[in-house]
């Protein structure tokens, strides 16, 4: 019975240790700094072409350059993962819960 015990706690170990490793992977491939670099290049490009328009004398509107060109991908299908994305997410927030009370139990019985 203990060995299935230790069992059971290193596979649950291992699992918390792949689960670390793969999120600190995500998170210092640079995504978000993808993400902000790109955004900045965007800004740059809207301000070079403000700065032609008025090198060339042009009547300015404001709101042309500040037009936001994102597409709006929302669909059923997306909304869909989303909400399973977030079920997941309770889930296990609940089974973290449970496993982090477990090691208090079994702590406050040694």
């Amino acid at each position: 019975m203990k060995d299935a015990k230790k069992n059971g706690a290193r596979i649950v170990i291992l699992t918390l240790v792949l689960l670390f490793l793969a999120l600190y992977m995500t998170q210092a491939t640079g995504y978000d700094a993808y993400n902000r670099a790109r955004k900045t290049a965007l800004t740059n490009q809207e301000i070079a072409s403000f700065e032609q328009a008025i090198k060339e004398g042009k009547e300015i509107d404001m709101q042309s350059y500040l037009q936001k060109t994102e597409k709006n991908y929302n669909n059923k299908l997306s909304q869909l993962g989303l909400n399973v994305s977030i079920e997941i997410e309770k889930a296990f927030q609940k089974g973290m819960n449970a496993f982090f009370k477990a090691l208090e139990d079994m702590a406050k019985t040694n």
